[in-house]
């Protein structure tokens, strides 16, 4: 299996907001975001940043060519304002979940860019909470600090996110 971070050139953009629709689909179940009269999430409102704004960076995640997910690296912080990277959004289609795939790209991005990294996850989300556990423990060999729920960061349903933080 050959996976690939490949950055999202502007002219992809469309592309991109495919994925994003069912990426939000998955998460309107933890967020509770409801759609708009034209069958659009808020959030497709905002992928444009990530052209238009310093230290946003979009990523497309494939497998043997095929697209399998996207990251999206911002500097959008929840509590640590002082650090260089967010894990803004980060999607794997079910397809390729549990094959390594997410592991491989999270450890891909981590390692292009290098500094003070800061995650949210949504605590009811409990193959997040699995998943970035067990991918940030491992890449950082334990050394990271988590924030359960965190009052600074509060999802659309109420909910207190959970925020792990790490260098490298």
């Amino acid at each position: 299996m050959n996976i690939e971070v490949v950055k999202v050139p502007l002219e992809e953009k469309q592309i991109l907001n495919n994925l994003l629709k069912m990426y939000c689909y998955e998460w309107s179940q933890y967020n509770k975001f409801d759609v708009n009269d034209q069958g659009e999430y808020e959030f497709e409102y905002h992928l444009s940043d990530f052209w238009n704004k310093e230290n946003h960076f979009p990523f497309f995640i494939k497998v043997n060519g095929i697209l399998a997910g996207f990251v999206l690296i911002d500097d959008d912080f929840a509590v640590h304002l002082n650090y260089d990277y967010a894990i803004s959004e980060f999607f794997i289609m079910h397809k390729y979940r549990r094959a390594g795939v997410g592991r491989y790209a999270a450890k891909f991005v981590f390692d292009m860019f290098r500094g003070k990294w800061e995650i949210g996850r949504h605590p009811h989300n409990i193959m997040s909470v699995g998943f970035w556990d067990s991918v940030v423990n491992e890449y950082t060999d334990g050394k990271y600090e988590i924030i359960k729920s965190c009052p600074d960061f509060v999802y659309h349903d109420g909910t207190y996110a959970d925020i792990i933080s790490f260098e490298n």
